[in-house]
């Protein structure tokens, strides 16, 4: 079994990170939904981190797994860095929002007791809203070995869409679906843009970082973060999910064409915890 699971790990991978996160969706907040607290949909956002750990045991042994967590704690990156992550993002998306017809006249100050509590919203996003337990599998483990087959654009358009589909069924949830462009063709096809778009700007963090997760990981925060935030500051635009794809979406073309399409990967280095990247014939 091992060795069917080491001959083919992105496959294998996607299957664990899948099975349970549909599971539990299913299960516990479609079926029989638990009772509405802040942590109800935490354990099922655990699919692509729990999958990576299990793939990179399986791989690469317990090296791979000390490795995949050191890279989630890999913090020397450089300060230009940090600054885009928590700064740069958040301002994109206010703008992106802000220039939604009627967002500007709808501004709503936040109260100062209300600021403050944000770093907190912040952290509490980052640990439980799904940037923790899902960023050490997508590109913790997925990305690398999908760069080393497919190269970093195709292999980054590839892990966008199937991080849109790991959220499918969540589009079955009424409190899900209504912030995420609802259940249509166009909602969904707006929500895959978007995880595609920002697949883009985290592989080029992440290859930027030398493979540091945890840059991943705030960059993801900021990103679920500025969701909040601007449905705050922005009542008439809160919800809009087509603003911040456009605005993302042309950070992405910059920097496919400044990278030419490498998003600043190095082709020689191999995956982290690394072979084999995908089945031998």
């Amino acid at each position: 079994m091992s060795a069917a699971l080491r001959r083919q790990p992105l496959l294998w991978y996607f299957v664990l990170a899948f099975a349970w996160t549909w599971a539990f969706v299913i299960v516990f907040l479609i079926l029989f939904p638990l009772p509405d607290i802040l942590v109800r949909t935490t354990p099922g956002d655990f699919g692509p981190l729990i999958a990576a750990i299990v793939m990179s045991g399986i791989v690469a042994g317990r090296p791979g797994v000390k490795s995949l967590f050191r890279r989630m704690v890999q913090w020397r990156v450089g300060l230009l860095w940090y600054a885009f992550a928590l700064i740069g993002i958040p301002l994109l998306y206010i703008a992106s929002i802000a220039a939604v017809p009627g967002a500007l006249g709808s501004f709503k100050a936040p109260e100062l007791s209300t600021v403050l509590t944000y770093p907190v919203f912040y952290i509490v996003l980052l640990a439980i809203g799904g940037p923790l337990t899902e960023e050490p599998g997508w590109r913790g483990f997925a990305l690398p070995r999908l760069q080393q087959r497919w190269g970093p654009l195709v292999g980054t358009v590839i892990l966008g869409l199937m991080w849109a589909a790991w959220h499918l069924p969540n589009y079955f949830r009424p409190d899900w679906s209504t912030v995420n462009g609802g259940v249509s063709f166009s909602g969904i096809a707006v929500f895959a843009a978007a995880t595609v778009t920002f697949s883009v700007v985290l592989t080029w963090v992440y290859n930027h970082t030398g493979g540091s997760i945890l840059m991943a990981i705030l960059v993801h925060a900021s990103i679920n973060f500025s969701q909040g935030l601007t449905g705050d500051l922005f009542p008439a635009a809160k919800d809009n999910e087509v603003a911040p794809v456009i605005a993302f979406a042309v950070l992405a073309v910059v920097i496919v064409v400044k990278t030419r399409g490498r998003l600043g990967y190095r082709g020689s280095e191999p995956a982290p915890t690394a072979q084999p990247a995908y089945s031998v014939p």
